[in-house]
């Protein structure tokens, strides 16, 4: 049996209008680490609220020492493809200006991010024209030991994966985060905050009901 990614089942159960809140992920026997990043800086303003419309997530769960499943996805981008890559910094002071190069630990040219190049180069998401953008990569060079308090960063243009230039052309940032370490499915109730105590789902349908 085959199992979904997340954001696969998050945009199938979202299109119904329903609220959706993805707690975790997990393997059934166990895993050897899990990471999250959410993209909450905009360009190079690190105080700038995103957009209206504007978020993403990506997630990494280590399967095995030799696997590492990543589960990206965003909304609010302009359609097309938009590169994606680790930066080897997780500071956001200036936005993605102060996120370094790609995470490139072997010192190799960029590349299509599976055979060769950056550990980073993780390829392009494609947005679709509602603005939806899923990527789901299986890496056997990402560990998520390596790139905790590193950051993301979603590029305005497409990376066109060759070595020809150290970001495979694909422009400036426009959304970027830092990962941070995650726990596994349900492993966490995911407070909103301390303050008021309540969880996510509790959060939901506080929000739902001042909807109607």
């Amino acid at each position: 049996m085959q199992l979904a990614p997340p954001s696969t089942i998050s945009k199938a159960l979202k299109e119904t209008g329903r609220t959706v809140i993805v707690r975790g992920q997990g393997v059934p026997d166990g895993h050897s680490g899990a990471a999250v990043c959410i993209f909450d800086c905009y360009g190079t303003d690190p105080s700038a609220t995103l957009p209206t419309g504007k978020s993403g997530l990506a997630r990494f769960i280590q399967v095995d020492n030799d696997t590492c499943l990543i589960d990206l996805t965003i909304q609010g981008l302009s359609p097309g493809k938009h590169g994606v890559h680790i930066h080897e910094a997780g500071d956001i002071s200036e936005g993605w200006r102060s996120t370094g190069g790609h995470f490139n630990p072997t010192n190799v040219a960029h590349g299509d991010g599976v055979h060769d190049g950056h550990v980073g180069d993780l390829g392009n998401v494609i947005v679709d024209e509602n603005g939806w953008g899923d990527l789901v990569v299986e890496s056997s060079r990402v560990k998520v030991w390596d790139i905790i308090g590193r950051s993301i960063v979603v590029t305005e243009n497409e990376d066109d994966l060759k070595n020809t230039t150290a970001d495979g052309n694909s422009g400036d940032g426009i959304l970027c985060g830092i990962v941070a370490r995650s726990a596994g499915a349900f492993e966490n109730t995911k407070l909103v905050c301390a303050c008021s105590g309540n969880t996510l789902w509790e959060e939901a349908r506080m929000l739902e009901n001042e909807a109607k």
